[in-house]
């Protein structure tokens, strides 16, 4: 069916929305239609008819295609970046706080911009101080950083062009090797102003976990249901720790943009409890909707994306070390750390830390945690925390690259444009064939962790279309910091 759609429009007539329409036909049984028309039409006619099945389907296509245009012309376009540095008046900020939406968040609305600022004015927060004196990063500037190229939707232009182009909606990058500070720049946040990490903060999810399997505390190998109470009885139940660090629960949790605009899915639902927002008249709590998740696969199959699951590691932190999440964290990590800051990490009404994402800090002190899967830990850590054991589980994980193309993975591959993505693992989204680490969060946050180079890459923005991603690898292998 896909290859009589293509034979009779061409393939440089369909418009991105008519190519998922036909990514989903791949897997359309046309063997009953095929087998009726065989029956009961004449031979002759049997071409001509499926010519005009294939024009219906690409005109469903064009259609599907025109409401999201519309809807996409109805959602109102981002502020400029440097409303940021302006600041909002009380009559917007009142606004922001008493009508903010998960809506607002995840369709990157004026909104976003704010709570990406302030996102501790809508959720509960727990507060990790800093505990320890700041190690200040010393500064190398690489001026050559910015003139790294690379092709964007806005054009092909050096990275320091990408910045400033208000179209970019960037707002804040920072570079550095062996501990220095390299490459940095701030378009659109102070260099201290705290900034929402989106699912960049799932990195600190698994990385609780492997201190708790480095404590001999944790088996990865056991199920789930073996530590957690709370999910005995469930499909959690026997869902295997190290399926669950890897994006493979094998659950109807997938998080990607039809789940989250449909109201009766498990992740749109958590979102909303996360915020307290009401579903059929009441709020649920995080647990409660998590433990309706069913499955759809053996765990263990494939890595499809999933903030639920990550949710599942802070439950399985909790349940061992007897603590919340927030105190655990703060005791094992934020309090080794030379940071410049507090961790902010936000809270659902019911006092569950929302570490898939709601997660806030400056700038360097997200990137002094890329520093501890670096050489240069010590540079951001009194300690090292993150051991060579937790880093070789990460980096030489056993997951394939047909178990991240089978699943979520190719999106990340082409943003990145980069193919030599070996998997994805530890919650992470991209562990590529030399070693290097890369994290992604809503609306263009990431983090990319070179251990050979010494290099981390670090980012904020309140853009949906991911652009800052292809900048990554060119820096990375830009020579400036070795092959």
């Amino acid at each position: 069916m896909v290859r009589l759609v293509l034979q009779t429009f061409g393939q440089q007539q369909l418009s991105e929305n008519q190519r998922l329409v036909l990514a989903v036909l791949k897997n359309f049984n046309t063997d009953s239609l095929l087998s009726k028309l065989n029956r009961i039409v004449a031979v002759k006619y049997r071409k001509y008819m499926m010519k005009q099945i294939a024009t219906a389907i690409v005109c469903l296509a064009l259609s599907i295609g025109a409401v999201q245009q519309a809807q996409a012309q109805e959602r109102p376009k981002p502020d400029p970046v440097s409303k940021a540095l302006e600041g909002w008046s009380e009559k917007e900020t009142l606004d922001y706080l008493r009508n903010f939406n998960i809506e607002a968040l995840v369709t990157g609305s004026p909104a976003a911009l704010w709570y990406h600022r302030y996102a501790s004015q809508t959720n509960k927060t727990a507060i990790l101080v800093r505990r320890q004196p700041i190690m200040e990063l010393s500064k190398a500037a690489i001026p050559g950083v910015g003139n790294v190229s690379a092709e964007t939707a806005l054009g092909t232009m050096t990275l320091d062009e990408y910045l400033r182009h208000p179209e970019s909606y960037a707002q804040g990058f920072i570079v550095l090797h062996k501990g220095r500070i390299v490459y940095e720049s701030y378009p659109g946040m102070r260099e201290l102003d705290p900034h929402f990490w989106a699912s960049n903060a799932k990195i600190l999810a698994s990385l609780a976990v492997d201190l708790l399997i480095d404590d001999g505390l944790i088996d990865e190998d056991q199920p789930l249901g073996t530590y957690v109470p709370e999910f005995r009885g469930t499909e959690w139940e026997n869902v295997k720790v190290v399926d669950a660090l890897d994006m493979s629960a094998g659950l109807d949790v997938s998080d990607d943009g039809e789940s989250r605009l449909d109201p009766n899915s498990v992740i749109a639902r958590l979102f909303r409890a996360e915020l307290g927002e009401e579903r059929d008249g009441k709020v649920e709590y995080m647990l409660d909707v998590m433990v309706d998740a069913e499955r759809i696969e053996p765990s263990g199959k494939s890595w499809v994306y999933s903030s639920v699951t990550t949710q599942a590691l802070v439950f399985l932190v909790e349940a061992v070390s007897g603590k919340s999440w927030s105190d655990f964290f703060e005791e094992r990590v934020w309090s080794k750390m030379g940071v410049e800051g507090p961790l902010q990490v936000h809270l659902s009404p019911d006092g569950i830390a929302i570490v898939h994402g709601p997660v806030s800090s400056n700038l360097r002190d997200m990137a002094r945690v890329g520093l501890l899967y670096t050489p240069s830990w010590h540079k951001s850590s009194i300690e090292q925390i993150v051991s060579p054991a937790i880093l070789d589980r990460t980096q030489n994980t056993p997951r394939t690259r047909d178990f991240y193309l089978e699943g979520t993975g190719r999106p990340y591959i082409e943003r990145l444009a980069d193919e030599t993505i070996r998997t994805g693992a530890r919650q992470w989204d991209a562990i590529f064939e030399d070693g290097d680490l890369f994290k992604s969060g809503l609306n263009t946050q990431g983090i990319y962790v070179s251990p050979q180079r010494d290099l981390v890459i670090a980012y904020f923005s309140t853009d949906q279309s991911q652009g800052l991603q292809r900048y990554l690898r060119p820096i990375a292998k830009s020579g400036f910091f070795g092959k």
